[in-house]
């Protein structure tokens, strides 16, 4: 093995050790709290949405990765390859589109009275179960081209309309198609981004605001929920932020690749690495900024404590 195959298999499964556990714990934390409080607030129906999402994007993208820069690639067949891809195509653009929801959903929440967001509080949570059911039709819509035209990897000469991603190919029937759906994908990422960027950016003149006007006061006289809020609106710009710088490398890369015939294999690798690096990370967020998440890990760490203390005793 080379020092690229090696270096790209170390970083996919690095992705992987992390991103698998992160996004299952998190996950996990949310069930249980369905399970014993009978309700999710609708944030926390989001991010295990978005969490969810991510879990499969690991494991369509960042397992047969992995496998492939180890040079194992026995198993594909073009059905597999159509599942994978169409299933990763189809998560990453749902994760761009949570991570939208999630930043809208955050800016009403703390928009002030008398602002027009402020309207919408009543009905925003019966709108998220259609919301999502939108954008689940939109994505898996618009990433049809993955059923078309991947096929497993075969010997023969690639022609420049061609996606190798070294396990399965997407081989385009012509180069007018494979940049149409190549600026179809820039096109739909840019206007996420750009909406969750004015997003973030309101969030920040809100909590800006807010900060100039408890200034002087003490801090208890700030109310819990008031606290919450804000602790929540700093998760959402992290998220839109790792978001932007994630997946603008990405898609920088991508549209590199759309303008030049050759593309050098490190910069593909990278573009690669950046194209699931958000659903490794965004869990990881999530359990360091998230209350109900922490306040599990607590009772766990109390609880696996008693235990040991018990049974050093019993042994004694």
């Amino acid at each position: 093995m080379d020092l690229r195959n090696l270096a790209k298999a170390v970083a996919t499964l690095l992705q992987n050790v992390v991103g698998i556990p992160a996004n299952l714990t998190v996950l996990g934390v949310f069930v249980h709290v369905a399970r014993t409080e009978r309700r999710l607030l609708p944030t926390d129906a989001i991010v295990s949405h978005l969490v969810s999402v991510n879990l499969l994007l690991i494991l369509t993208r960042g397992i047969p990765q992995s496998l492939s820069a180890l040079d194992y690639r026995g198993f594909y067949d073009s059905a597999t390859c159509k599942f994978l891809i169409f299933t990763y195509r189809t998560t990453r653009a749902m994760s761009i589109s949570l991570t939208f929801v999630l930043s809208a959903y955050q800016c009403i929440t703390i928009a002030p009275a008398s602002s027009c967001l402020s309207r919408l509080k009543p009905w925003l949570y019966h709108c998220l179960l259609p919301l999502n059911l939108f954008f689940w039709l939109l994505n898996g819509g618009t990433t049809y081209t993955s059923i078309l035209y991947t096929s497993q990897v075969r010997n023969a000469t690639l022609s420049t309309n061609t996606l190798n991603l070294g396990y399965c190919l997407v081989v385009f029937p012509s180069e007018e198609s494979y940049f149409a759906n190549g600026v179809m994908y820039l096109t739909r990422d840019l206007f996420f981004v750009i909406l969750m960027v004015l997003a973030s950016f309101y969030i920040l003149l809100l909590l800006y605001r807010h900060q100039r006007r408890v200034k002087g006061l003490q801090s208890s006289s700030m109310s819990q929920g008031s606290r919450a809020e804000t602790r929540a609106a700093k998760t959402v710009v992290t998220l839109v932020t790792l978001y932007v710088l994630f997946f603008g490398i990405d898609n920088l890369i991508w549209a590199y690749t759309l303008a030049t015939e050759q593309v050098p294999l490190l910069m593909n690798d990278v573009r690669v690495f950046f194209s699931s690096l958000y659903a490794s990370v965004c869990p990881v967020v999530v359990i360091m900024s998230n209350r109900k998440v922490n306040r599990r890990f607590s009772c766990i760490k109390l609880a696996h404590s008693s235990y040991s203390k018990e049974t050093v005793i019993s042994t004694i």
